[in-house]
């Protein structure tokens, strides 16, 4: 059955070759800007380390402070700031103040959608 799933999504594709027909000009159509390109790819920056993406997964329906965080992962404070630091930087997450506590959000709504995204996929 698996086989034959991928046989139908492959016979989807449209093969472009430089000895055949090629479609590089369609191609080159379809493919996203430098800035959108350098976007992404600081998406997958972000996610490259198992803890950011921990922390992710628990920021889908919380605003969480940064000691609930490091309590959540039981890692010590410093290290959830520099994880969420990275995080701010790549302009995924953002926090608001409340008093003295900080709490952190995804900011980024594509991130939201593909961890969902992922989860449904398990």
């Amino acid at each position: 059955m698996r086989n034959k799933m991928e046989n139908q999504k492959k016979k989807e594709l449209i093969r472009s070759c430089c000895e055949g027909i090629s479609y590089i000009f369609d191609i080159r159509k379809i493919l996203p800007d430098d800035d959108k390109l350098v976007e992404i790819s600081n998406i997958f920056k972000a996610l490259g380390d198992p803890t950011r993406v921990k922390i992710l997964y628990a920021l889908l329906k919380y605003e969480i402070c940064v000691g609930e965080i490091a309590n959540l992962l039981e890692i010590p404070q410093s290290h959830v700031s520099h994880q969420l630091r990275i995080l701010k930087k790549f302009d995924i997450v953002d926090f608001e103040k409340d008093k003295k506590m900080s709490f952190y959000y995804i900011k980024d709504e594509k991130i939201r959608e593909l961890l969902n995204l992922i989860l449904k996929e398990k």
